[in-house]
């Protein structure tokens, strides 16, 4: 499992006028609730995303890194796998938004999403799926 913050003020900052609990930053899920009062489902979920964020970094900071070495790049550009995530995410948002014009559509079917919403039932997804796994929700 991936560190999960309870109780956390990151959370209650981030979350104040949300109607959203939890948050997952990078491979960290960061809640406004107690341990007790998270779901485990809630916990999967957002433990998804956390391994999703990961995945993303190692494989664009492969890619930059093959890049740097191909093109004397700045390892500089290596930040950009961090954000890499964000961007895939956004951008796919918003190519389901336009297509549907639904903001909770567009949200729902995001392939991050589609994948921590169908599996999040599951305590044992992590550790028996496939990396990469949400590739096929695209």
């Amino acid at each position: 499992m991936k560190k999960v913050f309870y109780d956390s003020p990151v959370a209650k900052v981030l979350l104040y006028l949300s109607s959203c609990e939890t948050i997952t930053l990078g491979p960290f899920v960061c809640s406004k609730l107690s341990k007790s009062e998270m779901r485990q489902r809630v916990r999967n979920h957002e433990c998804t995303h956390a391994r999703q964020w990961i995945e993303i970094v190692l494989m664009t900071g492969a890619i930059i890194w093959l890049l740097m070495l191909l093109f004397n790049l700045s390892t500089l550009w290596l930040i950009f796998s961090v954000l890499a995530f964000y961007l895939w995410y956004g951008i796919e948002w918003f190519i389901r938004f336009v297509a549907t014009l639904d903001v909770k559509k567009a949200y729902k079917a995001v392939s991050f999403e589609r994948e921590a919403y169908e599996n999040q039932e599951d305590s044992n997804y992590l550790e028996n799926s496939h990396y990469f796994a949400w590739m096929r929700y695209l």
